[in-house]
């Protein structure tokens, strides 16, 4: 089994691991503070829900077109150069006077720089890490990411109450170029994966290829179809302020859960990656992912907070099945791929928690959300028994695909 320990020895790890911490803490630093300043210059719900809602957006869009560049360019160069393009875009949107749209256009293109970022950190991390070891150094991302997000908002709420949303904005844009400087510095330069491949310099030939590939290797669609899952269970964070005042609770209960909600992640990724052995995590996909939902059948009996608080807490734990559902798409994909494959996996993701939050909104208009919360828990169980079933069918076992991970 290995270790973080193991891992953390390793200095390119340690280079991209702290730059990803700062670059996610200054991402959700960005997404708070300009979704707060939105709000304090407009006093409008409205302006400040489509300000927030944009940021999900380019998700979709950058991790199917831009995730490309990952295999075309040098890693190292793409990760550099996105991190210095958001400082400059979010040093600009710190210009007070600043018309709304200009606003919003800026920020849809710091969060389209994620996802090249992304890719090339993720592929990058395959090579620096090998076999086990990548496994369990993105389970130490994951956690450092949930913990970011939560630095992130918060720091976002307490530098705009006390210094204002240009200010926080700077902060941001200083913590992108502190992870350029750690990835330029720590991180070894390597040639461009795809630069000889038939596809590489075509913007759509990489997505094409990449696509091609899901539609050929079914263990590989079946294993990216688990995206669906965290999708169904985005209910836990759009219904559970309704919920919880339905409930007899109030807003701050709703605030507990969902941070009980990712405590339980952290918890979950840590002892999978601890405890658990990598050919055992590979089987439990199917398991790990219906325990995520079903707990969401009991919000129908409204069973109280205690009850709701440990509900939250194991569709966290559970949810980390995410990571190996992640490690084993890029282990799967041939080196020169692993950009666009990374890509298109979070486009999926996202592209369902967009369609959920949506329909569990409609939802909750019309019945309770009690109601819709248990339904998605249903819904989750019956579409896990499904995945895991046709997951099982087409083997967990190790790829020859990985066998030049590390090459």
């Amino acid at each position: 089994m290995t270790t973080f320990r193991e891992v953390f020895a390793n200095s390119e790890f340690r280079a991209i691991f702290c730059g990803f911490g700062l670059s996610t803490a200054g991402d959700f630093l960005a997404r708070g503070a300009v979704t707060i300043g939105v709000y304090a210059s407009s006093q409008s719900t409205g302006l400040m829900a489509v300000t927030y809602a944009l940021t999900f957006l380019p998700d979709l869009v950058g991790g199917a077109l831009l995730s490309g560049f990952a295999d075309r360019f040098s890693r190292r160069t793409v990760m550099v150069t996105a991190d210095l393009l958001r400082a400059v875009l979010v040093a600009v949107m710190a210009t007070s006077g600043l018309p709304l749209a200009v606003v919003w256009l800026l920020l849809l293109a710091v969060r389209l720089l994620d996802s090249p970022f992304r890719s090339a950190q993720t592929a990058t991390l395959a090579l620096v890490l090998t076999g086990d070891r990548y496994v369990v150094g993105t389970s130490a991302n994951t956690m450092l990411a949930n913990l970011a997000v939560g630095v992130g908002f918060t720091g976002a709420g307490a530098v705009v109450q006390q210094l204002g949303m240009s200010t926080a904005l700077y902060v941001n844009a200083a913590t992108f170029v502190g992870s350029a400087l750690l990835i330029r510095t720590g991180v070894r330069a390597r040639p461009a994966p795809g630069s000889g491949s038939p596809q590489a310099g075509r913007w759509w030939g990489s997505l094409a290829a990449g696509t091609r590939l899901v539609r050929a290797d079914r263990r590989l669609r079946t294993l990216m179809s688990f995206a669906v899952i965290p999708g169904i269970c985005m209910v836990a964070t759009a219904l559970v302020a309704p919920y919880a005042i339905e409930s007899g609770s109030t807003e701050a209960a709703a605030g507990a859960l969902m941070g009980i909600g990712s405590a339980g992640m952290v918890i979950g990724v840590w002892a999978l990656a601890r405890w658990v052995r990598p050919e055992t995590r590979m089987r439990l996909l199917g398991v790990l992912a219906a325990t995520s939902a079903a707990p969401f059948i009991v919000c129908a009996w409204h069973p109280g907070f205690l009850a709701d608080a440990i509900i939250w807490f194991v569709n966290g734990a559970a949810t980390c099945f995410w990571v190996p559902v992640t490690t084993g798409v890029v282990q799967s994909t041939p080196e020169a791929m692993r950009g666009q494959m990374t890509g298109l996996v979070f486009a999926l993701l996202r592209l369902v928690q967009g369609i959920a939050i949506l329909v569990y909104g409609l939802l909750a208009e019309v019945f309770p959300p009690s109601a819709v919360i248990a339904a998605a828990g249903v819904l989750g169980l019956v579409t896990s028994a499904v995945i895991g079933f046709a997951w099982r069918r087409a083997g967990t076992g190790p790829r020859s695909a990985t066998a030049d991970v590390g090459q």
